[in-house]
């Protein structure tokens, strides 16, 4: 397992469970010899493996079998609903970089909140805006989900589909986590390619982009204000930042009971920190640190996410001796079980042979 995978694992131990992976096309995150666990993806693995046949970055042997698909045989779309009864309920879904694609962010958490168990587990890997390609675009907002959902978005709005396109830019994750930011020259697209791309949108083509940005924070104040309206039956449980020259943070939220007040306070709910907007705090400049502080800084970044790690690792080890002695609790009991009856059986026996006087 690499490190990657491995920062996952100490999040939720996915071999507990029955479990859905959302859209793990060569990199899955579960594969089935590590837990119970079904792929749900647009389209079957055949469709992936044509698809992807041009991509060098793809390997299709890596492509697993896909369970259940988002577009059937004949061509209608279905929701993951609809797609995964089969394998409905789930104790825990995994989705890596998929939340910042789906047009509709509240209908899909409100899909993936139908399909699990009350204090079912959803982990997400989720780009931070600030250290990827989007590093050019503005934050998300509440508004702008309110305004998906309820115009029921199946597809990319124009909106993010031009700032997609017309912002995407290459960049350095080093250079970007040091302040050196790309520049427009550094763009990937053609302001061409982004008005070709708005064109097949306005045509009804489903164009694949990054509808959502998120930071760490501003994932925590959205989430939090979705589920206080009513709009999301899920509470952010846990939140790793990113870490230092990486580009994504990891995010557990749990189903809160179907049967409760899901817009009532949750005491274990992580919590927004920040007292502005977090677009406006992304912007305020931090006084430069000399390159001894920095790089101080930077140690005791790497130190805390290491402690963490271990510190989950440690409970994920806990539990499972906890499951190994209440296992071997049983074993003994049915072995002390067996042994009286082997006892009992022999005193009969000899009973019996002396009443025949042997």
């Amino acid at each position: 397992m690499d490190e990657r995978r491995q920062r996952y694992w100490d999040l939720l131990d996915f071999s507990v469970g029955h479990g859905l992976e959302v859209g793990p096309l060569h990199r899955a995150m579960v594969t089935r010899a590590e837990g119970d666990v079904s792929y749900v993806d647009v389209t079957d693995r055949d469709r992936l493996v044509e698809h992807y046949s041009t991509d060098p970055s793809v390997p299709a042997d890596a492509i697993p079998e896909i369970d259940f698909w988002l577009i059937d045989e004949g061509g209608a779309t279905r929701t993951l609903v609809e797609a995964t009864a089969a394998g409905a309920p789930f104790d825990w879904v995994m989705a890596s970089h998929v939340i910042e694609h789906v047009p509709n962010i509240i209908g899909w958490l409100d899909e993936l909140a139908q399909i699990v168990v009350d204090g079912g587990r959803l982990v997400l890997a989720v780009p931070d805006r600030r250290y990827e390609f989007d590093v050019h675009r503005p934050a998300s907002t509440v508004g702008q989900m309110l305004q998906a959902h309820y115009a029921e978005d199946q597809r990319p709005a124009v909106a993010a589909v031009y700032d997609h396109f017309s912002s995407a830019v290459h960049y350095d994750p080093t250079g970007v986590w040091e302040g050196r930011l790309p520049t427009f020259e550094d763009r990937i697209h053609t302001f061409e390619q982004a008005r070709d791309m708005v064109a097949r949108t306005l045509a009804g083509e489903y164009v694949d982009s990054h509808v959502w940005l998120f930071t760490p924070e501003s994932f925590v104040h959205q989430l939090h204000e979705l589920r206080q309206a009513g709009l999301s039956g899920w509470v952010v449980e846990k939140i790793n930042p990113t870490l230092l020259h990486n580009l994504e943070f990891q995010v557990v939220l749990r189903r809160l009971p179907r049967a409760g007040d899901a817009t009532a306070d949750v005491p274990d709910e992580v919590l927004p920190l920040t007292t502005r907007p977090t677009w406006l705090a992304d912007h305020v400049a931090a006084p430069e640190p000399d390159a001894d502080t920095a790089a101080l800084q930077r140690r005791v970044e790497r130190l805390e996410a290491r402690l963490a790690r271990k510190n989950d690792a440690l409970r994920r080890l806990r539990r499972r001796v906890r499951r190994q002695a209440r296992k071997l609790a049983r074993f003994r009991d049915q072995a002390d079980a067996t042994a009286g009856a082997t006892i009992g059986e022999r005193a009969r026996a000899r009973v019996r042979a002396l009443r025949n006087g042997r």
